[in-house]
């Protein structure tokens, strides 16, 4: 009786029109994935647009599994999962046949899954669980070492697969969550300030720039003596530092940067990704070329087109008018989940919609970042719209999530436990 009670207020509580643009935006990803592996004698259409129209199936289940699990269950056993999906992490480096250029699938022959994908979402669960229920005060710094340590691992380890752009979407949900808590904004920019101090290094003149304005900032929020210099002495030896490690990066790892700020420097390699997907943006024109009638798609000058390059098909095929109704429908859905964070009554659910929100919303400026040439090649998909089993189902686990948090049910299921379901 609880279970179908339960059942039911989900169902009415449902916000239609998140789900609407979801599929909307997912079925603008199943025709230009046709239109993006359609090309001449060597298709690969059918076994691409299949694979995704099934993870579209897996990932609808997904969905709703999350949705309607009660949010106290999900706090009951957030450990459990983060625990499970950590040693999901560890199993791709010992599968046969892997190597050290990439460690990131784990292949069950039928299918291939990619565990960093489904860490987004428990990494998520397990921050939410935390920072609503611990009774450290956002106040103090030691607010933030435990959730950053829970960030740290799962980082590390796709770091190492290697996969930065992955890493890197942890630690934006870890900010954005951490934000959404409470804490204390200066704090928050200490955590920042060693990415400044890192993209400093590299110019004697900005890096002592840098250090009298970090210094300044820090001395005067800072009553702790003994803490301020560690902090300040902390970000100038990661400066001093970072020059050797950039030594040590491997040449197609420097190369991948350099080509962020002048994709001229290697337009027959990393250089090269970036120039073609700028072409075809630009050749699309205001109404685009057609459905099937890019010439820069089907002539298959843009490499991972299907996948981290898929908005320049969109923007080539359906031109300037659809990039517009594309970002009308992504922002919509981000507005709306910000404002349901705002309005939802309880913490926990309010850190699940920013978390799953931002993971979303990360990947986004991400992948359209890369692809117009603003930001280096990292590989991340746009969410709902790139090939991708793994990502899609991951995907639409997050909007489970969102929703979930945007749920008011934890208030009449508190008494609901695993053994209910």
């Amino acid at each position: 009786m609880k279970y179908l009670q339960h059942i039911r207020g989900k169902i009415e509580e449902l916000d239609y029109l998140s789900v609407t643009l979801v599929l909307v935006l997912t079925i603008i990803g199943l025709f230009t994935i046709y239109s993006a592996t359609s090309y001449g004698s060597e298709s690969t259409w059918p076994s691409h647009f299949v694979i995704q129209l099934i993870a579209l199936f897996l990932g609808i289940v997904f969905f709703l599994i999350i949705y309607l699990i009660p949010k106290q269950v999900l706090i009951n056993y957030a450990w459990i999962l983060y625990c499970l999906s950590g040693l999901l992490l560890i199993i791709p480096f010992f599968m046969p046949g892997t190597t050290t250029i990439a460690n990131r699938w784990i292949d069950l022959k039928i299918i291939k899954l990619q565990p960093s994908e489904f860490m987004k979402f428990f990494l998520i669960l397990m921050l939410a669980r935390y920072f609503s229920t611990t009774k450290n005060s956002t106040e103090r710094f030691k607010y933030v070492l435990k959730p950053l340590f829970l960030t740290l691992i799962p980082f590390g380890l796709v770091f190492f697969q290697p996969d930065l752009g992955t890493s890197l979407v942890y630690l934006a949900i870890f900010i954005a969550m951490l934000f959404a808590s409470g804490f204390k904004i200066y704090y928050i920019a200490l955590l920042i300030a060693p990415l400044i101090t890192i993209l400093t290094a590299f110019n004697l003149t900005a890096f002592t720039i840098w250090g009298i304005v970090l210094g300044i900032i820090i001395f005067i929020n800072q009553k702790n003596l003994l803490a301020s210099s560690g902090i300040f002495l902390g970000n100038v030896t990661i400066g001093l530092i970072t020059p050797l490690i950039w030594n040590n990066l491997k040449p197609y790892q420097q190369t991948r940067i350099l080509t962020m700020f002048n994709t001229e420097l290697d337009p027959q390699g990393a250089g090269y990704q970036v120039i073609q997907s700028q072409i075809a943006i630009g050749s699309g024109g205001f109404r685009g070329k057609g459905f099937m009638s890019g010439t820069q798609t089907h002539l298959r000058f843009i490499p991972e087109q299907h996948t981290d390059f898929i908005f320049s098909v969109i923007a080539e095929e359906m031109g300037f008018i659809m990039v517009v109704i594309l970002f009308i429908l992504f922002f919509t859905l981000f507005i709306r989940w910000f404002q349901m964070a705002f309005h939802v009554k309880d913490k926990f659910g309010s850190l699940l919609i920013v978390g799953g929100a931002s993971a979303l919303l990360f990947h986004f400026f991400i992948n359209i970042g890369m692809t117009i040439g603003l930001l280096p090649v990292t590989g991340k998909p746009l969410p709902f719209i790139s090939y991708g089993g793994s990502f899609l189902v991951t995907c639409y686990g997050l909007v489970g999530l969102i929703l979930n948090g945007n749920s008011e049910q934890i208030f009449r299921a508190k008494s609901l436990s695993l053994s209910d379901w």
